[in-house]
């Protein structure tokens, strides 16, 4: 499949892993345009990015820094990137085994102690594996790279490797990755030029990543329209998930752990 914006991808036609797509477009002449991922610290100036009450809510880098040129004060920073820490180290006191986990029998989401870890787990596994570059949404990725991701998971948690436990996986990942991609649109947005964009890379994007969602995200005409229509559909939601990061699932368990 051509990595250029004008490929048309079809579902499941991209089946290379997120290594391979990287080094196929830098085969294939898709070179980074200027700088290099260390340049992703470089100072930008206010002209050259949204002004603070115009920064998407998700976009990464400088919002901060925003906040503290308007009023001299620092914000609570977010989680930031995933890098799932937490797990490695409940995995390394558990003597290296498997951990817990478990799955609501009414909602489907994780539950217990180990339901956010699991989900971290989830992300960086999903993200070492499913590739940016060439693909437009989920449905474009081959089922043999979501097999990647369900086959680390099960190595790394006590499940059972079953038809439904893929899907209860692959959903979490396919959910992640859209928030993921959100979240890139959003940097996307912040910065006013493509030398600022460029010269910023996402700390979780190797350059030749971000060049190619730079790309897609200012020349698709169809991905553009489907961010206008997702944009005027939140406007119009009347409820909104207002707990944090709890799911429904946990919290209906913290509530009530035995039903």
């Amino acid at each position: 499949m051509s990595s250029t914006v004008d490929a048309a991808a079809r579902k499941g036609s991209v089946v290379l892993t997120r290594t391979e797509s990287i080094t196929e477009y830098i085969n294939k002449g898709g070179q980074p345009r200027s700088g290099t991922q260390g340049q992703s610290d470089t100072p930008v100036s206010a002209n050259d990015m949204c002004a603070l009450d115009e920064w998407p809510s998700h976009a990464r880098r400088y919002r901060a820094q925003l906040q503290d040129e308007a009023d001299g004060q620092k914000k609570k920073k977010g989680r930031g990137v995933v890098k799932g820490v937490k797990a490695a180290q409940k995995r390394f006191a558990n003597g290296s085994a498997k951990l817990n986990i478990t799955f609501s029998e009414t909602l489907g989401g994780t539950i217990g102690m180990n339901y956010r870890s699991f989900k971290d787990d989830v992300v960086v596994i999903m993200k070492r594996k499913v590739p940016l570059i060439g693909v437009r949404r989920w449905s474009d990725i081959h089922p043999s790279v979501h097999r990647l991701i369900v086959a680390d998971v099960i190595d790394r948690w006590d499940l059972e490797d079953t038809p439904e436990t893929e899907e209860k996986i692959l959903r979490i990942a396919q959910e992640r990755y859209r928030g993921w991609r959100s979240t890139l649109s959003s940097t996307y947005k912040a910065f006013k030029t493509d030398d600022a964009r460029l010269a910023n890379v996402p700390e979780d994007l190797q350059q030749e990543e971000w060049e190619w969602m730079i790309n897609y995200f200012g020349n698709d005409e169809k991905f553009q329209a489907r961010s206008q229509m997702n944009s005027d559909n939140r406007k119009k939601q009347k409820t909104k998930h207002r707990v944090g990061s709890i799911s429904y699932a946990q919290l209906s368990f913290e509530k009530d752990p035995k039903n």
